[in-house]
């Protein structure tokens, strides 16, 4: 065994860059642009393993440590040290993507080539993940909890998500990504230098732990108007995505050029129809026209309206807080009126200019979604899943379409059994195209209870706490259409 009190200890110094791509029509670039790797943790450890000593590179991406004599490697971890952001190989957040060199006194350069292996790809995941935490606290002043991406080539293989905390209890929150098919990088979907992707994943995280949810999770392509809840989350997690690149640019590749393709190529400025409450892109356009244009991002259409995104964040923080607050854009867009961030005909100005409909601006306090509905009550409805197109337009959705999902939010003043019973105009089965089920849900959108048989008549009920929640009316997920009758009553416990 080295007696290491007599060995002299050694200066390590060094850099570490990995390569990027960048988005072109035909896929990511083949050109790949040599970058720092910012703020990230350097270890040096003894010829067991062990750590002996860490730092973390400096923003143009050197380090510099005394370490003891015995230093046997240095270690380059896929992990910024102030924010805690990591990119692991593994589900549960265990296996930091991670490289290791000898230990040299001469200088010694990192670089991750992006055709080695995937090193390189987590460098850019992480500095992309590092750049929007930094964003984060820029604009509102508030740390977030540490946050890691599950990410490696062949892992992921059909959509990015968000995934919550995990494992549940931990304090820890995960992003998924996607790394394409095995060994097939040039031909499949890879996200990790898709840095709108990464940012919307992880802008879903940032609005969920400073301020709420307001979605049913599920589908959302473009071309349909969806649950105007899911439309609002997904399209506020664009528009923060552009605001943190500083562009109105959205894109998405699939593989590398010339074999590739954009899956998603969007500008902000111009969004695609349909229009309107159920649709993410209206969401995502009309938030990056009210921030756009006070000289941090560009304003390409002239709308009249410059914010900001920093107040624009504070404003989502601060809606979340109020008593019932289940957010869309017709009510963002009346609480930035309300609490006088923006006159009422600027807005209207705004809306008018960028083509979308008046009614994302509702007249009222009255808000067009979620529908009040009171203990003792009952409200009829329609639900449709099933025409083709839309009845409110674009391709038709049954699980998470504009007209297929109906939401009512329900005010409980003391603790009380909550019970809701759903009346169905026919067989509620598969025979007349009538399954419609029914979900109960609280103010950050999970499910308390759900009943989803194929019969007439579905009940769900809870006993619950004093607060606000939130009743689905669905289609059964197979193309169904029916009128209903909703029933909501409640009994103190």
């Amino acid at each position: 065994m080295m007696d290491v009190r007599n060995v002299a200890p050694i200066a390590l110094r060094g850099s570490v860059m990995f390569e990027a791509r960048t988005p072109t029509p035909r896929g990511l670039s083949n050109e790949l642009e040599l970058r720092p790797s910012r703020g990230i943790v350097v270890r040096v450890l003894d010829r067991d393993g062990r750590a002996l000593v860490q730092t973390r590179t400096t923003p143009d991406g050197r380090f510099e440590v005394q370490a003891p004599g015995n230093a046997a490697l240095v270690e380059v971890r896929a992990q910024t040290a102030e924010d805690e952001v990591t990119v692991t190989r593994d589900a549960q957040g265990a296996q930091i993507h991670a490289v290791r060199v000898p230990a040299s006194a001469s200088e010694i350069t990192i670089v991750a080539r992006d055709h080695e292996g995937s090193f390189a790809g987590a460098l850019h995941l992480l500095d992309t993940m590092h750049r929007g935490i930094e964003t984060v606290r820029a604009w509102s002043g508030r740390a977030l909890p540490p946050v890691y991406a599950y990410w490696d080539r062949g892992v992921t293989r059909e959509w990015s998500y968000y995934r919550g905390e995990r494992p549940e209890g931990s304090g820890r929150f995960c992003v998924e990504l996607l790394g394409g098919d095995p060994g097939a990088q040039a031909t499949s979907d890879t996200d990790e230098h898709d840095e709108a992707i990464v940012l919307h994943e992880l802008g879903h995280f940032v609005m969920d732990r400073l301020t709420g949810d307001s979605s049913v999770g599920g589908q959302h392509p473009r071309g349909a108007l969806i649950d105007p809840g899911l439309a609002w989350e997904e399209g506020r997690a664009t528009w923060f995505a552009t605001a943190v690149l500083g562009a109105p640019a959205y894109r998405d590749t699939i593989g590398l050029a010339p074999h590739g393709r954009m899956r998603v190529d969007e500008s902000l400025e111009t969004p695609m129809g349909p229009r309107g409450m159920g649709s993410e892109t209206s969401v995502a356009g009309v938030l990056w026209d009210l921030a756009d244009g006070d000289g941090t991002l560009p304003d390409d259409d002239a709308d009249g309206i410059a914010l900001g995104a920093a107040p624009l964040l504070q404003a989502m923080i601060e809606i979340a807080r109020v008593d019932g607050a289940f957010p869309s854009l017709p009510t963002f867009l009346r609480y930035l009126v309300a609490s006088g961030r923006v006159p009422e005909s600027g807005v209207r100005t705004m809306l008018a200019r960028t083509g979308e409909p008046p009614s994302v601006l509702p007249e009222g306090d009255i808000a067009p979604w979620p529908l009040d509905l009171r203990a003792g009550e009952a409200a009829q409805g329609k639900i449709d899943g099933l025409t083709q197109p839309a009845p409110s337009g674009g391709a038709n959705r049954p699980d998470t379409g504009f007209d297929a999902i109906r939401a009512y939010r329900v005010r409980v003043e003391r603790r009380s059994m909550l019970s809701v019973r759903l009346v169905i105009r026919g067989s509620g089965g598969d025979a007349d195209r009538t399954d419609l089920d029914l979900e109960l849900r609280d103010a950050r959108a999970r499910v308390l209870d759900a009943a989803r048989g194929r019969a007439s008549s579905e009940a769900v009920g809870r006993v619950v706490e004093p607060g606000w929640y939130v009743v689905y009316v669905r289609d059964g997920g197979r193309g169904n259409r029916a009128d209903y009758e909703l029933h909501v009553t409640t009994s103190p416990r």
